[in-house]
């Protein structure tokens, strides 16, 4: 298993328009193979200047992942993200190998 996480600085004055631009997204992993579980999060803490968001993916691998990142849905999925001015600094990613998994599964 494979998990992907990025983490977006947006400027306190576009928090609702950029967490509108997540709930309204007509982003569709569930048709993408490989692709596992999504999750949105907002920091539950006020940070100086920013509002901190992140996104969690689960894939089956880092294969599936990969492929995604090459595919026509990932460019779709990354078109129209909202003004690039909302973002403090370029979101960062960070992917991780899964190396326990004590899920309910």
């Amino acid at each position: 298993m494979y998990v992907t996480m990025n983490r977006f600085k947006i400027k306190p004055e576009y928090a609702d328009e950029y967490l509108k631009i997540w709930e309204n997204s007509a982003l569709n992993l569930s048709e993408v193979p490989g692709f596992i579980d999504f999750k949105f999060f907002q920091l539950d803490k006020n940070l100086d200047g920013y509002v901190l968001f992140s996104s969690y993916a689960t894939w089956d691998s880092k294969a599936s992942f990969k492929a995604w990142t090459q595919s026509d849905h990932f460019k779709k999925a990354h078109s129209g993200n909202g003004d690039r001015n909302m973002y403090i600094e370029h979101p960062e990613l960070e992917c991780f190998e899964v190396l326990i998994d004590k899920g309910l599964s």
